[in-house]
């Protein structure tokens, strides 16, 4: 039977904290903390532009869009954030995805453009659409 040679008081215990400020010791932290943010005001536009479509729901005659400065200002600011986290996202997937043609795999740059060509054509068609159902 063994007994216990140390007392509760005398051992010590390793009670490890992550800083509040680990995000700002690297640029790399910094880069990806502020691509995970972008997801928070892109919610919360998604949210106000769901809204919006509900009072648009009973038709044009009683609806009158939000106007205001600060929406404005807001939405663009999400279209950066937005911009941003899909241009990180595109960068990233030549890495995470990797195809194979005849036994070859396709390079990671050719993944990449790629993605951000069917990005480009995707965005002129929904851009046609919406311009031309406007009129």
């Amino acid at each position: 039977m063994a007994t216990e040679t140390s007392s509760p008081a005398a051992r010590r215990d390793y009670l490890w904290h992550m800083p509040r400020n680990w995000w700002t010791r690297r640029s790399h932290y910094f880069t990806y903390i502020l691509r995970e943010f972008t997801a928070l005001p892109l919610a919360v536009w998604l949210i106000w532009f769901l809204v919006e479509v509900r009072r648009a729901h009973h038709g044009a005659g009683e609806y009158y869009p939000s106007a205001s400065i600060a929406f404005v200002i807001f939405s663009v600011i999400c279209l950066g954030f937005a911009l941003y986290h899909s241009i990180t996202f595109l960068s990233l997937a030549g890495v995470i995805l990797q195809f194979k043609v005849l036994d070859r795999t396709i390079p990671a740059r050719v993944v990449v453009l790629a993605q951000f060509g069917i990005w480009a054509v995707a965005s002129a068609v929904i851009a046609f659409v919406l311009i031309y159902f406007a009129r």
